[in-house]
C-alpha cells in the first residue's frame, strides 16, 4: 500500500471502524429512529414545511445528512446511526459570515463573545452525553466589528479528559441562536471505545518521571532577542520524537517510531526541484541603464563556468550548463550568479551552483541524489566527514578554524547524501547561528550541497555561573504539565483477529485506537532556559493584534478607548496620548482599524499604506491627504458619520434642528452632521452645551466619538 499514515488520516482510511453486520431494519425505519432521536436532542419543532434525508454506507463509517426547510430558513443535520450529532447548519435569510450592509459594520455586534459562550455551551451541552463533553471559553480570539456570528472552539472531553476529537460551535451575535455546530470525528471514528480512566488512579503522578526522561536540552550560543550584538547562553531544546505514557500497561510509548514502523517502504521516490526562471531582457531606460552600472565588472556565464568546474569536488565534469542568472543587492552591490546544470543520468538531474558574480568566489551549492529502498553507500559517514572537512579548510579557511561538528544526517533510503552541519564553537559552547552545512554523495564523493550563515559578530556572554544541565531540565520540565487523556495511536490490524480481514485483504494495514494515557502539554510557546538565571525564555513578541494603552489611568474616555481597542480599533505604540490634537493621518489610522488594518505608525511607508487603506475605504481622496492636517470637531463628526453611513442625509438642507448653545459657529455645510451627532448621543456638548465646531478635536474625543457612533 503506497499510501504514509497521515495520508491514511487524511483521506479516512486509516481512522474508523468497520461496519457492523448489515442493518437488519428497513431503510426508512432506520431514517424514522434517527429523525426522532435527533429532533428530540434540538427540540426541532414541526414549523418546517420540507424535510428529506440522505444516507451514506460504506466500509468505514454509516450516517444520515438530515434537512428541513421552510420559507427563509434551512437546517442541515449529519447524524450517527445511534443519533450522534456531527454537524449542524442553521441558515437563515441573512449571511451571517459576510455582512454587507453598512450598520453592521460600523456599529459592535448586540452580544459579545462573553455574552454569547453561554448559549454556544448550552447547545453544546445539549448534543454532547455522557461520557462526552466540552468546556468553552470566550478568550479564543478578539471581537471583531461586523462580525455575525462568533466561534467557539475546544477539545471534545472524555470522562473529563482531553481528547484529539475536536468540536467547534458557530453563535449569531445578534440573539445568541447557534447557527453551527461541528465534531470533527464524523469520518474519524476509532476502533475501540474509550476507557473509564477512574481505575487507573493518578496517571499523571506515575507518568512524570518517564515523560521527563523524552525531554533534552543542549548548552550553546545564541543572539540575545533584546540585543542583537549580543549573544547569550541558553539551554535549548533538543525536539525529537513524540512520546506518551499508556496508562493501560505503563510504558513509555514512542508515537514517531510507531508512525515510522507505519510508513515504512510506503513512499515514492519522487522529488522535485525548485522551478526554473526564464531568461528574458527588456529595451533599457535610464533607470535600467543606472542600474546596469551596479553590474559592471560582472563576469559572463562562460567565465562563471569555468571557475565553478575548477572547484574539483564539486565534480561538474559530467554536467552541462543550461542556465545562469544574476540578482544584485542593491545596497551592498554584491551581484550573486546562479548556475544551473543538468545531465541526462540516473540519480541526480539538476545542480545549481551560487558564485559571487564578481570575483568567482563559490558561496553555494544545491542538488538532489535519491536512491532506492536497498541502496548501499559507497563511500562511508566517516570518509565523507574528512572530504567536508577538506574542503572547507581550502575554501573558507579563516572561518573554518573556528568551527566543530555540530550535527549530521547520514545517508539513508530516499537520500544518498551524507550532511554535515560545522558551527562556530566559543569558551567550549556552539554559536550555531554562524554555521556551514555540507553534504557529501556517498555514490561517489562528490560535494553536492553546500551553504553558509556567518554574518554574525556578537559580543559574547562570560560562559562563568551557568547552571547545571540537570538544573535546566528540572526548570524546562517545570513549564510543563503532565495531562492525562486520549491519544490518537495507530493499532495493527492483524492485532485484531479476523475483524478486519477484509480491509486487510485491500491493503489495509493500521487503523487509530484512542487510548488513554498522559502526555505532556504547554500553553505557551518558550525558546529554553536561561543559563545564568534558570529561567523560561519566551519568545519576544513583535507584534500585536490589538492597541493597547499605558496612559488612561484617570482617564474620562478609558471604558471606550480599551472597549475599542478590544475589537482591535485604534492606535498602536502603547500610548494613545489623549489631550494630543488630532491629525488628518490619526483620524485615517483609526478609521481604517475598523477594517482591521492595524498600522505602526513609527514604521517607514505606515502612512502611505493608511492613506491607500483610507481611500480604498471612501473615507478621503488622494488630493486631500495632509498628514498633518489639524482636524477640527466639526470635521471629525462628518468623517464619522459619513463612514456611518449618515452622510446623505447629513447634507439636505432645512430639515435638522440641534440645541447646541453655539450652534451659530457651526460652518456651513456641517450643520446637518452636528444635528445627526447630537440626536445620535455621539456627541453631547460641553458643561456649557457647546459643540466647539472649530475646535482642534483631541485623540481621545476621536475614539469617544467613535466609540458613541458604534454603540447605537
Amino acid at each position: 500500500m503506497k499510501r504514509t499514515a497521515r495520508a491514511l488520516l487524511a483521506a479516512v482510511l486509516a481512522v474508523a471502524l468497520a461496519l457492523p453486520a448489515a442493518a437488519a431494519d428497513p431503510t426508512d425505519q432506520r431514517m424514522t429512529q434517527v429523525t426522532q432521536a435527533v429532533k428530540e436532542q434540538l427540540n426541532i419543532g414541526d414549523s418546517y414545511t420540507k424535510f428529506y434525508g440522505d444516507l451514506t454506507e460504506n466500509e468505514f463509517n454509516t450516517y444520515w445528512t438530515l434537512n428541513w426547510e421552510k420559507e427563509g430558513e434551512t437546517l442541515r443535520v449529519e447524524a450517527g446511526e445511534d443519533g450522534t450529532i456531527y454537524s449542524y447548519d442553521l441558515r437563515r435569510e441573512e449571511s451571517y459570515a459576510y455582512p454587507t450592509d453598512s450598520d453592521s459594520t460600523t456599529a459592535f455586534p448586540t452580544l459579545s463573545r462573553a455574552e454569547a459562550l453561554p448559549y454556544a455551551q448550552a447547545f453544546a451541552d445539549q448534543v454532547l452525553h455522557a461520557p462526552e463533553s466540552v468546556k468553552l471559553t470566550a478568550q479564543e480570539e478578539n471581537g471583531q466589528v461586523g462580525a455575525r456570528t462568533y466561534g467557539f472552539q475546544a477539545q471534545l472531553l472524555l470522562y473529563g479528559l482531553p481528547s484529539p476529537i475536536g468540536v467547534w460551535v458557530e453563535v449569531d451575535t445578534r440573539d445568541g441562536t447557534v447557527v453551527g455546530y461541528q465534531r470533527d470525528d464524523l469520518y474519524q471514528t476509532y476502533l475501540n471505545e474509550p476507557i473509564d480512566p477512574a481505575p487507573y488512579g493518578d496517571m499523571a503522578d506515575k507518568a512524570s518521571s518517564l515523560l521527563k526522561g523524552t525531554l533534552k536540552l543542549k548548552l550553546e550560543y545564541v543572539p540575545d532577542e533584546s540585543d542583537p550584538g549580543r549573544a547569550v547562553l541558553r539551554y535549548v531544546p533538543v525536539y525529537g520524537d513524540n512520546y506518551y505514557v499508556d496508562a493501560a500497561t505503563g510504558e513509555l510509548v514512542n508515537l514517531t517510531q510507531l508512525y515510522q514502523e507505519l510508513e515504512k517502504g510506503e513512499g515514492d521516490n519522487a522529488a522535485s526541484g525548485g522551478a526554473e526562471s526564464g531568461d528574458g531582457s527588456n529595451s533599457l531606460t535610464d533607470v535600467e541603464q543606472e542600474g546596469i552600472a551596479q553590474m559592471a565588472g560582472v563576469w559572463s556565464k562562460e567565465d562563471l563556468d569555468k571557475k565553478a568546474r575548477t572547484f574539483a569536488a564539486l565534480k561538474l565534469d559530467s554536467w552541462t550548463l543550461y542556465s545562469c542568472s544574476y540578482q544584485l543587492n542593491r545596497e551592498s552591490g554584491e551581484v550573486k550568479a546562479t548556475l544551473r546544470y543538468t545531465r541526462d543520468q540516473e540519480g541526480s538531474s539538476s545542480r545549481t551552483i551560487t558564485l559571487d558574480g564578481k570575483t568567482g568566489a563559490l558561496l553555494s551549492a544545491s542538488g538532489y541524489a535519491w536512491t532506492e529502498e536497498d541502496y548501499t553507500p559507497a563511500v562511508s559517514q566517516q570518509t565523507a566527514q574528512k572530504t567536508a572537512e577538506d574542503f572547507l579548510a581550502s575554501l573558507w579557511g579563516e572561518q573554518w578554524k573556528c568551527c566543530a561538528l555540530y550535527e549530521s544526517t547520514p545517508a539513508g533510503e530516499g537520500d544518498r547524501v551524507h550532511v554535515f552541519t560545522f558551527a562556530q564553537k566559543v569558551n567550549g559552547y556552539f554559536y550555531p547561528t554562524n554555521s556551514i552545512t555540507v553534504g557529501v554523495d556517498s555514490a561517489d564523493g562528490t560535494i553536492l550541497r553546500l551553504s553558509r550563515s556567518f554574518d554574525s559578530a556578537p559580543t559574547f556572554d562570560d560562559p562563568a555561573g551557568v547552571i547545571t544541565e540537570q538544573a535546566a531540565l528540572d526548570a524546562w520540565f517545570a513549564t510543563y504539565t503532565v495531562t492525562p487523556g486520549y491519544t490518537a495511536v495507530p493499532r495493527r490490524l492483524d492485532r485484531y483477529g479476523s475483524q478486519y480481514q477484509d480491509l486487510i485483504a485491500r491493503g489495509y494495514t493500521y487503523l487509530m485506537g484512542l487510548e488513554l494515557g498522559c502526555t505532556l502539554e504547554r500553553d505557551q510557546s518558550l525558546l529554553g532556559i536561561d543559563a545564568k538565571t534558570g529561567q523560561p525564555v519566551k519568545p519576544v513578541s513583535t507584534h500585536t493584534d490589538r492597541p493597547t494603552y499605558s496612559d488612561l489611568a484617570g482617564s474620562w474616555g478609558k471604558t471606550q478607548a480599551e472597549t475599542l481597542a478590544s475589537y482591535g480599533i485604534g492606535w498602536l505604540g502603547g500610548k494613545l496620548e489623549p489631550g494630543k490634537e488630532l491629525t488628518q493621518l490619526d483620524l485615517m489610522a483609526l478609521m481604517v482599524s475598523t477594517r482591521g488594518y492595524l498600522a505602526d505608525l513609527s514604521q517607514e511607508d505606515a502612512a502611505d499604506q493608511v492613506y491607500d487603506q483610507a481611500v480604498s475605504m471612501g473615507l478621503i481622496t488622494r488630493s486631500q491627504r495632509q498628514d498633518d492636517k489639524p482636524v477640527t470637531r466639526a470635521e471629525l463628526t462628518k468623517v464619522l458619520l459619513d463612514w456611518g453611513g449618515y452622510g446623505n442625509a447629513a447634507v439636505i438642507p432645512g430639515i435638522f434642528q440641534c440645541t447646541f448653545t453655539d450652534r451659530g459657529d457651526i460652518p456651513e455645510g456641517y450643520y446637518g452632521y452636528a444635528a445627526i451627532a447630537q440626536g445620535l448621543g455621539m456627541v453631547q456638548g460641553d458643561a456649557a452645551g457647546r459643540f466647539l465646531p472649530n475646535r482642534t478635536a483631541t485623540r481621545l474625543e476621536a475614539v469617544v466619538m467613535l466609540y458613541q457612533l458604534m454603540d447605537r
